[in-house]
């Protein structure tokens, strides 16, 4: 599996087992950071940036499990286990395996799959639509259906493998249910056939596969992905407009309210503190999500983004509002695991940065979403974190996107003929 520019790679080495693991923030080893050189990025990615498909947490999760399992018992699971390393190490690639092998902690499981070139996506530096711990796909346009787009090979791959993880996550009543040689023999094929798919993108013996900038946009401050989202054309864009505004109702009214709209919690224990976090979604920030993500009430007089989604189906303030509800529960689960994953020495140290996160899964719908931290306060029963939401929108499945030439040119015609 590896090609004529790289050496050969050696036998794995079995992972540490300790307690120490290396830091997120300064996951890459030196090959793969110096790999993104031998690529040209458009001007605006700068030197370019690294993304990880399956997010480092849950890489470190299932890296976790291999240290734990590699000298396990029965016989069936330790060789299952070994053998799903053994690709790992394989695929990585020797430049990779030697720096994981002479970095501290050595042979680290969490160095070795975090820096698997596969699972990396080269792209712009900071893009706004940051999915936090949620797969990050590479996307290409579906070449059965003009708009749509579609997982790449390796994605659809490295996808099959997170979703074959999490059941397993979420097994023995959410303890994990780890020790069974079914598991590990389901993601050394997956990972394997991922291999198969990255070997079509041309790397031409480099060590990073090469970028697609196809998926990107640029609007002069910010990038953003393209995603899953299906792309409508000015002419189908401008119809589901007019259809959706005939005879709207006004919702003047709810703009700036602070009445509650939609409210969740979500609990954790965090460094031996109980901490509650309450999500509040007021009539105004849906009023704001009915003028900027929906076909009924959008304003066009506001600035817009290179791609807009839009809620479909949302006839009324009521409708848009439900919505809200959906996702409350799942927000507030976002949030705090977002707050917990920045592994802070307390809860108190939280910052009161905006939570801004895409392609979040929450029930049936993925979103885009902007939370602000209101308040953190710790009291005797415990920490208690105050979160509104300050925008939801669709993504992929949950709604339709327009470029934004495509969206002027609909605001103009309906300007020039109203319904």
């Amino acid at each position: 599996m590896t090609t004529a520019a790289q050496p050969a790679n050696t036998k794995a080495l079995a992972p540490n087992t300790g307690s120490t693991v290396p830091g997120k923030n300064d996951w890459a080893v030196v090959p793969i950071t110096k790999g993104k050189a031998k690529y040209p990025f458009p001007a605006e990615w700068g030197d370019g940036a690294l993304h990880h498909k399956i997010s480092k947490e849950k890489l470190a999760s299932v890296a976790e499990q291999v240290a734990l399992l590699y000298t396990s018992q029965p016989a069936a699971l330790q060789t299952a286990v070994r053998a799903f390393w053994a690709l790992c190490w394989e695929l990585a690639g020797q430049p990779v395996t030697a720096a994981v092998r002479d970095a501290t902690p050595k042979v680290s499981a969490h160095r070795l799959l975090w820096n698997l070139p596969l699972n990396l996506s080269l792209g712009p530096k900071s893009p706004a639509t940051d999915p936090g711990q949620a797969f990050d796909p590479d996307t290409v346009p579906d070449p059965q259906t003009p708009g749509k787009r579609v997982l790449d090979g390796v994605s659809a791959k490295l996808r099959l493998l997170e979703e074959r993880w999490d059941r397993a996550s979420d097994g023995n009543a959410g303890l994990g249910d780890f020790r069974t040689p079914a598991l590990w023999n389901d993601l050394t094929a997956l990972l394997r056939e991922a291999h198969q798919e990255a070997d079509e993108a041309g790397r031409e013996g480099r060590l990073l596969y090469p970028p697609k900038t196809e998926q990107w946009l640029y609007d002069g401050t910010s990038h953003l992905r393209k995603g899953l989202t299906e792309f409508l054309s000015a002419a189908v864009g401008e119809q589901r407009f007019r259809r959706a505004r005939s005879n709207a109702p006004s919702i003047a009214a709810h703009k700036d309210s602070a009445a509650v709209a939609a409210t969740a919690q979500a609990t954790t224990t965090y460094r031996k503190k109980s901490v509650t976090l309450t999500v509040t979604v007021t009539e105004g920030a849906v009023h704001h999500v009915g003028e900027r993500h929906t076909f009924t009430f959008f304003d066009f007089s506001g600035r817009s983004r290179p791609i807009t989604t839009l809620w479909p189906e949302i006839p009324t303030f009521d409708a848009l509002t439900a919505v809200a509800g959906q996702l409350a529960p799942h927000l507030a689960r976002i949030c705090l695991a977002h707050l917990v994953g920045l592994e802070r020495a307390d809860a108190a140290d939280w910052p009161y940065d905006d939570i801004e996160l895409a392609q979040q899964p929450a029930g049936e719908h993925c979103v885009y979403f902007i939370a602000g931290i209101e308040c953190i306060e710790e009291g005797p029963a415990g920490v208690a974190v105050d979160v509104e939401i300050k925008t939801f929108a669709p993504n992929g499945h949950s709604g339709p996107g327009l470029l934004k030439p495509d969206l002027a040119a609909i605001g103009t015609a309906l300007k020039a003929r109203p319904q």
